[in-house]
């Protein structure tokens, strides 16, 4: 039983070891017949040496562009521009010791009740929260659950800041598609920006 463990144990080896070799991309210098070998420290762990690493090619991109017009944004009204002011004050509390980033948020619920957040960074990066979470927990603690817009101001003035994806799911956890998410540069629908939110 020994011997056939041993055994399976080599060949699951041999095989482990060819794909590590498949995925490493060996550049020589000299001979191109040179066999090549894992780098491997004393321990016979694996060592990732820069520049050694085959570049996978695909056939997406990212493209960043802020300028875009989407069809479904509508223009500023003052209403708007107002629930944009109280963003824009509530931001300078905004604690961001970090990345120096302040958003500041204005949640209007169903009573007509407005609920500020700011965001709030932390030396444990992923201890922070958002800005729009921050409202949402305000308001959710004080019993509201109808929100009828939500307006958004961070970094740049002039440049809009969009709200992050799990910010994004957690509006979508309570507004419909049709929500207002007021930025710098306009009124957006929530299903816009999140055209598939996860549901249970």
């Amino acid at each position: 039983m020994l011997k056939f463990a041993d055994k399976f144990a080599d060949k699951f080896k041999d095989k482990f070891t060819d794909a590590i070799q498949s995925f490493f991309s060996p550049v020589y210098e000299e001979d191109e017949d040179e066999v090549f070998e894992l780098p491997l420290d004393e321990s016979g762990k694996l060592i990732r040496p820069m520049g050694t690493v085959r570049r996978v090619e695909h056939r997406f991109r990212t493209v960043r562009n802020n300028t875009v017009i989407s069809p479904d944004r509508l223009e500023l009204d003052d209403e708007a521009r107002a629930l944009l002011e109280i963003a824009k004050a509530v931001r300078d509390k905004a604690y961001c010791r970090y990345s120096g980033f302040a958003v500041g948020a204005a949640l209007v619920a169903g009573s007509g009740q407005v609920y500020l957040g700011v965001n709030m960074e932390n030396a444990s990066y992923p201890a922070g929260l958002c800005a729009e979470r921050a409202a949402f927990a305000s308001a959710i603690s004080a019993g509201e659950r109808e929100f009828t817009a939500i307006a958004i101001c961070g970094g740049n003035e002039d440049e809009p800041c969009y709200p992050c994806g799990i910010c994004r799911q957690v509006l979508a956890e309570f507004c419909g598609p049709d929500f207002p998410v007021i930025l710098s540069d306009g009124i957006y629908p929530l299903g816009g920006l999140l055209p598939h939110a996860f549901q249970l």
